[in-house]
């Protein structure tokens, strides 16, 4: 009689608190705490980590939470508040306040439709509650925060995962995870027609891709790269010169990088700095 081996359990990840995207106040995020932890091996193409947060501000002034979003859902596990999180197009912002923890499950690019019932652009820009994505099912969310450690509480949060995969066109899901990761990794890459070249599609074909698997367009995803890349190097100081940022980031002047991340941050580059800074 032959037995499977388990999954190896989750283990901790080395963490600073800031993940790219991040645009609050860092010192006011230093009152939360953040963990995050791998995925089991058996789900690493479909899962980039699970995260867990909690907060005692009780007496204290609110954390306000900013992120510039990234091209990916989360399954958040929050007492009486457990939901699905979609692409985020805009600023993604929460204010922590009193006491409280979460747990999710960041899903890796392109890979939502594993684990999703729907097109990912159903989920895009909206917080759906769990009962909802999951009708028929019970809200596991008690049972799956009451381990007594974080190791087991990811574990059993990796089992649930387990269960909740459903069939998919893995063709497809590859190519979205393979063009997404193309587009962090190659700053060359700056136009959706040169994705599509890349991915042998058509432009249309590529954004009917985006659609259902990533739930946000190939401009989008995009852009959003380049500004995250300009809050990072501000945020390390090495923005001093803002025209040569532009440039190192493909943009064709400082006054168009500038637009786009106002637009995004809802505040200029150097005001920025002094809010990561204050």
């Amino acid at each position: 009689m032959s037995s499977s081996r388990p999954p190896d359990p989750p283990e901790e990840l080395p963490f600073d608190g800031r993940v790219r995207g991040m645009v609050s106040n860092a010192s006011s995020g230093q009152r939360v705490q953040a963990r995050l932890f791998t995925a089991p091996d058996d789900l690493a193409l479909l899962v980039s980590y699970l995260w867990t947060t909690s907060w005692d501000l009780r007496g204290q002034a609110p954390h306000r939470f900013q992120i510039l979003g990234a091209p990916t859902a989360d399954v958040v596990f929050e007492p009486a508040a457990s939901r699905v999180v979609g692409v985020w197009t805009r600023m993604w912002e929460r204010t922590l306040q009193d006491q409280g923890c979460m747990w999710a499950i960041k899903l890796r690019p392109g890979a939502g439709r594993a684990v999703l019932p729907s097109s990912m652009a159903t989920y895009t820009d909206r917080i759906t509650p769990l009962a909802e994505v999951w009708p028929s099912a019970e809200d596991p969310t008690e049972r799956l925060l009451a381990h007594p450690d974080e190791a087991q509480t990811a574990s059993a949060l990796s089992d649930w995962l387990r269960g909740a995969l459903r069939p998919h066109d893995e063709e497809k899901r590859t190519l979205a995870t393979d063009l997404l990761q193309r587009v962090e990794e190659d700053s060359e890459l700056l136009r959706a027609e040169q994705l599509a070249h890349t991915a042998g599609l058509g432009i249309r074909a590529l954004q009917r891709l985006f659609s259902a698997y990533v739930g946000a367009s190939p401009k989008w995803v995009i852009r959003r790269r380049r500004l995250q890349e300009a809050a990072q190097r501000v945020e390390a100081g090495s923005a001093e010169d803002l025209s040569e940022l532009a440039f190192a980031l493909g943009y064709a002047d400082q006054a168009h990088l500038a637009r786009d991340f106002k637009a995004a941050v809802g505040m200029p580059l150097r005001a920025f700095e002094q809010h990561l800074r204050s």
